[in-house]
């Protein structure tokens, strides 16, 4: 039978001997130290900030006179701000009180009055100098005889050069300033030799009477020992000692954790409550100290599994402790939280499916498969027909039983290795890993015969049919995004056969649908004759209902064609490579028009213009370049421009995704703010989203819309906005139509906002009529006049 170790003990007193050292050590050189450093303090207060004002007298006679020149040519200047600033801080100097701040140079210091028969009389002929400099100057920017100013501090000026009359006060006042300051410095010196005097004496009394107060210290120490033991034994923390043998000591918080007694914790007790998968990384972390950070699983009484988070110290080198320390904390609820968030971000929170960022993430990761197995793939996307009707007719809460059902029923016909989405309103998807386009179309044939029975909703038996597009992948090398838009094209080309039925994806579709040959020829047309042009959106604060930006919108007039909605050109110049030329020329333009804005001085304080950047650009390279230039052309400060990304963009996988985050970084560095748009429909995790440049999050359109009327889209944006502050990050929220919308944003601490309810998108001169407008009104009035344009 093993012999009961006994039980560590670190509160225990160690002798008189140990006590009575660390207390003469203590009375020696802190009280010592403690008491001199207070009396250098009360003896030299404020010196440092005399010295700096006295000092910055000088620059400030010399910069008069410079502001004094050039005001009297004509240029911008203000020298009666500084003669101001010259007088009041030579009043402060003199008789104390708040020395002014100076742009560029100091804040407002407090001052003493001035001390010594000496720095007086110095300070009070600086004070007449001052008054003497500031009249001459006066008299040269009213063009008056400068010889006509009475002079107060006895000087003797034998120049009659107005100029030359000025710059010779500005010279005496900078001397008396100087000696000023010296005697000062001076009478710091003489307080420093007092206080070493003081040291001395005070180290020689310390020493004496810290060998009388040892022994009262040493009782208060006992005392602060058992304050102690109280404090960490009480405590919730979790705090465990191991050492050879394992457990040597668990404080009471983990026995009251666990729901045993200590003694089942002590020697190898711990070590069975750990669950099985865990027991070796923590094993590891108390024989050799490292990793220095774990989490990993208890049981408690009730045979619940507990997460804690420890962190791990290594005091075997230390005699009084010699084990390894983890002090933990139980995370079990904040865990949950974490996969409760993540959950609601990736997953459909009406159905409970994946949404449109996991089957994106889920997509690319076949394909990445794909890329090495050469294994084919189908992407099908459907669209349900007569959905509309149901939800005009029978109301949302209808629509939403509908597509409960309508997911239900798509689930019992496909694989539990098949990724079954919602990408939004009545569009679902379903990823077929391992599929030719036999199995595709068998596929789309069940979800399409699997609705054809009626559904009861509301008391109505509702049919129901759906317009399946399929896109297949033979293999090898794809974009996620490309067979996105296949299988979008081929559902919107058997909607437009009869629906009911199914489409797979041919090269001629985009053809014969006309969304690709004809689009992108104009594009490119547009392009050369300047069709394009930008509307700006504004952004507001919902705290203030101030302006803070614009989101630089494109939009195109095509001779042809009329006013073409963004929605139609904006996928054919993604899918052509067009995007990027057209991209280029909304960062110039909005980095001009900003420029033209600032230097009309039409901007409020903080103003940024957010341009998109789209994948392509960012994956293309060189972004970082082509925003310098457009900067630099611009004359613009990196301050007010802000660039939207997608998250997809930013997490986007191998050297081209390294690349462009590098240079969002550089670009951050330079001062562009970074936002990520339609934040909740992308992949972005929590760890990632910590370490990307980013400042503001976007919180989709999707989320907003229903806020009002739907608890999960609210809890949804909630926990957005939550996450975003929690991250040091802003949260906007886009697309507002409604006064309920703004209010719910702004009770959930939202804190920008963006939509038509806050104002439409408007040309360069509309805005800035429409911004001057705002502005004009008070604060308060403000959020009754966004909607104005």
């Amino acid at each position: 039978m093993l012999r009961r170790r006994q039980a560590f003990r670190p509160f225990a007193t160690r002798g008189r001997r140990t006590i009575a050292g660390i207390l003469a050590t203590f009375a020696l050189f802190s009280t010592l130290t403690v008491t001199v450093s207070i009396w250098a303090t009360s003896g030299s207060r404020h010196r440092a900030s005399v010295l700096e004002v006295a000092a910055r007298q000088r620059t400030l006679a010399e910069r008069y006179v410079k502001d004094v020149l050039l005001a009297r040519a004509g240029a911008q200047a203000d020298p009666a701000l500084t003669g101001r600033l010259l007088a009041l801080s030579a009043d402060a100097l003199l008789n104390g009180g708040v020395a002014p701040a100076v742009n560029g140079d100091d804040d407002e210091t407090l001052l003493p009055p001035a001390s010594g028969v000496t720095v007086r009389a110095q300070l009070r002929q600086e004070r007449r100098l001052v008054r003497d400099l500031t009249a001459t100057g006066s008299a040269v920017l009213a063009r008056r005889p400068a010889t006509a100013v009475k002079l107060t501090a006895d000087e003797r000026l034998t120049v009659r050069d107005p100029v030359e009359r000025l710059r010779v006060l500005s010279a005496l006042t900078s001397n008396v300033s100087l000696n000023a300051a010296r005697t000062i410095g001076a009478e710091d010196d003489r307080n420093i030799g007092r206080l070493i005097v003081i040291e001395v004496v005070l180290g020689a009394i310390g020493l004496l009477t810290s060998l009388l107060l040892a022994f009262g210290l040493i009782a208060a120490t006992r005392r602060q020992t058992a304050h102690f033991r109280s404090l960490v034994t009480s405590s919730t923390d979790l705090v465990l000692v191991f050492g050879d043998g394992g457990c040597r000591y668990a404080s009471e918080s983990v026995a009251t954790m666990l729901g045993h007694p200590e003694d089942d914790l002590l020697g190898e007790g711990f070590a069975g409550f750990v669950h099985e998968d865990d027991r070796a990384s923590v094993c590891a972390a108390y024989a050799h100290g490292e990793p220095h950070e774990i989490v990993f699983r208890v049981a408690n009484e009730f045979h619940e599994w507990r997460h804690l988070e420890a962190h791990v110290t290594d005091l075997r080198a230390d005699r009084q402790i010699r084990g390894i320390v983890l002090n933990a904390r139980d995370v079990t609820e904040r865990l949950r939280l974490e996969e409760e968030l993540t959950h609601q971000a990736f997953h459909d929170g009406l159905t409970g499916l994946p949404n449109r960022a996991l089957f994106r993430d889920r997509l690319d990761q076949s394909l990445a498969r794909s890329k090495r197995s050469h294994e084919g793939l189908a992407v099908l996307l459907l669209d349900l027909d007569g959905f509309k009707q149901v939800n005009d007719s029978l109301g949302h809460d209808a629509g939403d039983q509908l597509l409960e059902e309508v997911a239900r029923r798509f689930g019992e016909v496909t694989r539990p290795a098949d990724t079954l989405a919602r990408f939004g309103g009545d569009e679902f998807a379903l990823l077929l890993e391992g599929a030719n386009e036999t199995q595709a179309v068998a596929a789309a044939n069940r979800l399409v015969r699997n609705l054809s029975e009626p559904i009861r909703i509301a008391g109505h038996e509702l049919g129901l049919g759906a317009s399946v597009g399929i896109a297949m992948h033979a293999g090898g090398e794809a974009a996620s995004e490309e067979l996105i838009r296949h299988a979008d094209l081929a559902m919107y080309a058997a909607k437009e056969a009869g629906r009911g039925r199914h489409e797979v994806f041919r090269y001629d579709m985009a053809r014969e649908l006309g969304e690709l040959l004809g689009l992108e020829h104009e594009l490119r047309l547009g392009l050369q004759r300047g069709e394009f042009s930008l509307h700006y959106q504004p952004e507001i604060a919902l705290d203030t209902a101030a302006i803070v930006g614009v989101e630089a919108l494109l939009r195109w007039h095509s001779p042809t064609r009329g006013s073409v909605p963004p929605a139609e050109f904006i996928p054919i110049a993604e899918a052509t490579g067009l995007i990027v030329p057209l991209g280029e020329y909304v960062l110039h333009e909005a980095c001009a028009q900003t420029a033209r804005w600032l230097r009309n001085a039409a901007l409020p304080e903080g103003f940024v213009t957010w341009t998109n950047l789209s994948g392509k650009q960012l994956s293309a390279g060189g972004v970082s370049a082509l925003v310098r230039e457009a900067l630099e052309a611009a004359e613009l400060p990196a301050g007010f421009l802000g660039l939207e990304v997608t998250e997809t963009a930013l997490v986007q996988e191998g050297h081209a995704g390294e690349r462009a985050r590098a240079e969002l970084q550089e670009l951050h560095e330079l001062g562009v703010r970074i936002a990520v748009d339609d934040f909740g429909t992308g992949f972005s995790s929590l760890g990632q989203l910590r370490s990307f440049p980013v400042d503001m999050i976007k919180v989709d359109r999707s989320f907003v819309q229903g806020i009002e009327h739907d608890a999960k889209d609210a809890a949804i944006t909630a926990n957005l906005v939550s996450l975003a502050h929690a991250l040091g990050l802003l949260a906007i929220a886009e697309g507002i139509e409604s006064d309920g919308q703004l209010t719910s944003l702004r009770e959930l601490g939202c804190d920008l906002a963006q939509g038509h309810h806050c104002g439409t998108p408007m040309p360069a001169a509309a805005f800035e009529r429409w911004l001057s407008g705002v502005r004009d009104k008070p604060v308060g009035q403000r959020s009754d006049a966004l909607g104005e344009v």
